[in-house]
């Protein structure tokens, strides 16, 4: 199967000086090929490694990691599946939520 995926990452943390921060890694990709897919998204802390699903049967082109810890590189990557047929990964991408945050550097993302 064809890999169809092109991906962004955007990496951000929010909050509001002294309060809680509220943080995740939007993944978002586009879809080029035919039929309905659904998509899962894979993760690892090492560039290459084996990579855990942190989510399956996504029916949108977005997911937000919500269990992204700050200051954790994190290494992603894709599958479409249609037809019961997976497809291989897509490239990998990379994000980290860094900090620390104040009210002169609210969020700071690496890619």
């Amino acid at each position: 199967m064809r890999k169809w995926i092109t991906i962004a990452v955007i990496a951000l943390a929010v909050a509001a000086f002294g309060q809680q921060i509220q943080h995740g890694v939007i993944c978002s990709w586009t879809w080029s090929g035919t039929g309905t897919p659904t998509f899962s998204v894979y993760r690892a802390t090492v560039s290459g490694g084996e990579k855990s699903p942190i989510a399956t049967g996504i029916t949108t082109l977005s997911y937000t990691d919500t269990s992204a810890a700050i200051n954790t590189k994190y290494f992603y990557t894709y599958t479409a599946t249609v037809g019961g047929v997976e497809s291989g990964p897509s490239s990998e991408v990379s994000a980290q939520i860094t900090v620390p945050l104040s009210p002169t550097n609210p969020a700071t993302s690496v890619f």
